[in-house]
């Protein structure tokens, strides 16, 4: 996917390395029957189209986890992830925005899976249901957390 710099937010980057893996946290009500739900990857009204990541190259799955639970205050069932490569796949980029300079509260090697050109909510979950099923052969990378 061709970099177009002209839509990104002074301080975002395109992550170029395909290999990287993007640490994503799964909210416990989207496991059913031991199943992760494509909600994993489809981005809610409050994302704008920024679904959450972190970066592997900066943060472990654990130390991902233990931000988004212990210092955010989130629930989280554990990490399962998708690559670089695997978000380009299905015609979306990964933005670092970790550097972004606004009002928004950030975890350290923030980033996110861009859905923002993605036009319709046909097209949203036909793009997150490729990426939790990727995601999903994966395995779990840190957890399940159980309580």
């Amino acid at each position: 996917m061709a970099t177009d710099d002209s839509s990104l937010r002074p301080g975002e980057i395109e992550i170029t390395n395909q290999e990287e893996k993007l640490w994503r946290q799964v909210n416990p009500g989207w496991v059913h029957d031991g199943r992760v739900s494509s909600q994993l990857f489809r981005p809610t009204p409050k994302d704008t189209g920024e679904v959450s990541v972190t970066r592997s190259s900066l943060a472990t799955p654990e130390e991902s986890y233990r931000h988004h639970t212990e210092v955010m205050g989130y629930d989280s069932a554990g990490v399962y992830y998708v690559d670089v490569a695997e978000v380009q796949e299905v015609g979306l980029r990964a933005i670092d925005d970790s550097q972004v300079d606004d009002e928004d509260e950030r975890p350290p090697a923030h980033a996110y899976v861009d859905f923002k050109s993605v036009q319709t909510k046909g097209d949203q979950q036909r793009r997150a249901s490729k990426l939790r099923d990727k995601a999903e052969k994966h395995g779990w990378q840190y957890g399940p957390v159980t309580t």
